[in-house]
């Protein structure tokens, strides 16, 4: 992914991917999940290439979180320059909103992700609140 390019579809793809693979596993009720929410559509790449990056993500920094208890640096800077190429407020909630349906698509949340999506809030500037209140808004849930 280009550091130059902001807010394409790519970029949307990769943040959402991050949180997907976080647990070094992109298991198929997440994907189901995502595709019930029409989040590919939303988001605005085919649910192929989102599985290229999300195995991308899953491979490269996903494993690396496996058995940690925190984010090491060189894994939140990679982290950082994923989450930092949505820049658009929207984008970034709907990334959190559909983030939250593919972490919990399984009944559970791994260490993992939890850390992954805990850094992504605070990076963001999204409270928790704010997630929330798109989700209920959101018609297809």
């Amino acid at each position: 992914m280009q550091q130059d390019i902001v807010d394409h579809p790519e970029c949307v793809a990769w943040a959402l991917a991050l949180l997907t693979a976080a647990d070094a596993c992109v298991g198929r009720c997440e994907i189901d999940r995502l595709e019930e929410l029409d989040a590919f559509r939303s988001i605005g790449v085919s649910r192929a290439r989102f599985l290229e990056i999300a195995h991308t993500c899953r491979d490269e920094i996903g494993e690396n979180l496996i058995g940690l208890s925190w984010l090491r640096a060189d894994d939140l800077e990679r982290i950082d320059r994923i989450l930092d190429a949505v820049r658009d407020a929207q984008l970034r909630l709907l990334v959190c909103r559909l983030a939250t349906a593919s972490i919990t698509a399984d009944g559970c949340i791994s260490d993992a992700e939890h850390r992954v999506f805990n850094h992504m809030l605070g990076h963001w500037h999204v409270h928790r609140s704010m997630v929330s209140e798109a989700i209920q808004s959101d018609s297809l849930n």
